[in-house]
C-alpha cells in the first residue's frame, strides 16, 4: 500500500498508510479496500501498511495435531493419492509424505479442511490429496522479506530484492532444489539498486529485472543478470521508456519480454509494453508500447499474469480503491483482450497464480478483508473453481509472497500478514500424476 509518498504500489509501508496512487486514506488495514492513493504511494494492497487486528485462518487450516496419527496419516495419503514409485524415491528428500513428517514442527501433519465455501466445486480428480510441507533449508538463507521475486532457471531458484518493512534488498539468493541449500550470489557489474515489487523474468540463463522501487522512488530501469557469469548489465535503452512503476507483471513470450500494469505512485496503470530479449546491433534495447483491441482490464497492480500457450490470463489485483476478482484474457497472436465471467468472482490481490496442467493454482493473498492461506484451483477449460483435500500444516495466511513451480511441487517463500514479515519456505507437494502428466490440449473456457 503505501510505500512512500503518494506512489502506486500495493506495498503498504508500516510507518505510512498512504496509498499507491493518491495521498491517502484507506488501506486494507481496517478490512477496507485501499483507496486510489494506495496505488500511488505504493499503497496498492501491499497491504503492508495494513495492520490486521487478527489473522484469520483460511479454509485450508488444519485440525488439531495428534502425534499418534502421523504414520496413519501418511499411509492414508499415500494410498489415496496413488503415489508413484518416482514420488516414493523423492520421499527421501522430503517431497512426498512418509512415516515421518517433513516439517519444522514437533507435531505431525494432519489432514486439512476444505475451504468453507459452498460455492466452490469439489474436485473430481482420481487423486484428490496434496500435501503442505514446511521445509528445513541450509546455507545462507534470505532474511525476512516480502514483495521479492522467485524465478526458476534449471534446477535452481533465484530470489531477488524484496524488503522487510524497513530495508529493501538487492541481493540474489540461489536455492539448490536438490539439496535445499541456499547461497548468496556474488555478483559483478552494474547491479540493480535495492528494490521491491519489481519483476524478474527468466530468458534462458538470464534474468530481466524491471521496475520496482525503494521508499518513494519508482524505477523504470531494465537490468539483465547472467546467472552463469553472475554479471549484471544495465540495459542501454533507446527511444521511449515505460513510466516508472511497481506492482506490475512481466512475462516472456516469443522474442520479447512483455510488461503489463502496475502503479506509478499517482495512479494504477493498464498499459502493455514489450522489449526484445536480444539487443539491437548497437547493443541497445528498444521498448515499444503495444496496441491492443477488445477493451483492456481496469488499471491495476498486485495482480497476476499467467501465460497459457499464446494467451495471457490476468487475474485479481487492485487499483488502490477496490480489490478485484475479475479475469481477462489477452490473445498474444491477435493482441485482443476479452473478459471471462467466473462464478463466483473470488477477489484477490498480492496473491500468486501458477499454471499446473490445465489448472491455475491461486495461493494465499488478500481478499479485500483479510489475508488468506487458501489454495484455490481454477480449471481453465470449465472456468470453475475447485478445491482439493490438502494434508500437512498450511502456511500462516499471508500475501506479498513469492511462489514458483518446480519438479512437481509449488514452492512458496516469505510474505507478509499485516503484522509480520516471513522468511519461511513451504512446498505444496502435488499428486504424482493428477496435474502434471501430459495434459490433453484444452481451450480456456471451452470444456470438450
Amino acid at each position: 500500500m503505501a510505500d512512500g509518498n503518494n506512489v502506486f504500489s500495493l506495498d503498504v509501508d508500516r510507518q505510512q498508510s498512504r496509498t499507491l496512487f493518491r495521498s491517502p486514506s484507506h488501506t486494507l488495514r481496517d478490512a477496507r479496500v485501499p483507496d486510489n492513493d494506495s496505488l500511488q504511494a505504493d499503497a496498492m494492497p501491499d497491504i503492508s501498511s495494513m495492520t490486521l487486528a487478527s489473522v484469520v485462518s483460511s479454509g485450508n487450516a488444519l485440525g488439531s495435531d495428534d502425534e499418534a496419527m502421523t504414520a496413519m496419516t501418511a499411509a492414508v495419503y499415500a494410498a489415496k493419492s496413488g503415489v508413484r514409485n518416482t514420488a516414493h524415491k523423492r520421499a527421501s528428500r522430503g517431497t512426498a509424505p512418509s512415516s515421518r513428517p517433513h516439517t519444522n514442527s514437533a507435531h505431525p501433519p494432519m489432514p486439512g479442511r476444505r475451504p468453507d465455501t459452498d460455492t466452490l466445486m469439489e474436485a473430481r480428480a482420481p487423486t484428490p490429496a496434496m500435501y503442505w510441507n514446511k521445509r528445513s533449508t541450509w546455507g545462507e538463507r534470505p532474511p525476512q522479506m516480502r514483495s521479492q521475486t522467485m524465478t526458476v532457471i534449471g534446477s535452481n531458484i533465484y530470489v531477488f530484492g524484496g524488503w522487510n518493512n524497513n530495508v529493501c534488498y538487492n541481493d540474489v539468493y540461489v536455492l539448490d532444489t536438490e539439496s535445499m541449500f541456499w547461497t548468496r550470489m556474488k555478483t559483478h557489474g552494474d547491479a540493480v539498486p535495492p528494490c521491491r515489487a519489481h519483476t524478474a523474468t527468466a530468458v534462458g540463463t538470464r534474468l530481466f529485472v524491471f521496475g520496482g522501487g525503494d521508499g518513494t522512488q519508482y524505477f523504470s530501469d531494465l537490468f539483465v543478470l547472467n546467472v552463469r557469469t553472475c554479471v549484471w548489465e544495465r540495459a542501454r535503452i533507446t527511444g521511449v521508456v515505460p513510466a516508472p512503476r511497481r506492482t506490475h507483471t512481466c512475462f516472456h513470450f516469443g522474442s520479447h519480454v512483455y510488461l503489463f500494469g502496475g502503479g506509478d505512485g499517482h495512479r494504477a496503470l493498464n498499459d502493455l509494453w514489450r522489449v526484445r530479449t536480444e539487443p539491437e546491433a548497437d547493443g541497445s534495447y528498444v521498448w515499444e508500447e503495444v496496441e491492443t483491441t477488445g477493451g483492456r482490464p481496469f488499471p491495476r497492480g498486485y495482480h497476476t499474469s499467467t501465460l497459457v500457450g499464446s494467451q495471457l490470463v490476468v487475474f485479481g489485483g487492485s487499483d488502490g480503491q477496490e480489490c478485484f476478482g475479475d479475469t481477462s484474457l489477452l490473445n498474444l497472436d491477435s493482441m485482443e483482450w476479452s473478459h471471462i465471467a467466473i462464478d463466483p468472482p473470488l477477489t484477490r490481490l498480492a496473491h500468486s497464480a501458477t499454471l499446473v496442467g490445465m489448472y491455475l493454482f491461486v495461493i494465499c493473498g488478500h481478499d479485500g478483508s483479510d489475508y488468506s492461506s487458501q489454495v484455490l484451483m481454477l480449471k481453465l477449460d470449465t472456468l470453475k473453481w475447485e478445491t482439493r483435500m490438502i494434508y500437512g500444516a498450511a502456511p500462516i495466511p499471508r500475501g506479498y509472497h513469492a511462489c514458483a513451480l518446480h519438479d512437481g511441487r509449488l514452492i512458496l517463500h516469505g510474505g507478509y500478514n499485516g503484522q509480520e514479515v516471513f522468511d519461511d519456505l513451504y512446498t505444496l507437494e502435488l499428486s504424482s500424476y493428477s496435474y502434471l502428466p501430459q495434459v490433453p490440449e484444452f481451450v480456456i473456457g471451452c470444456h470438450r
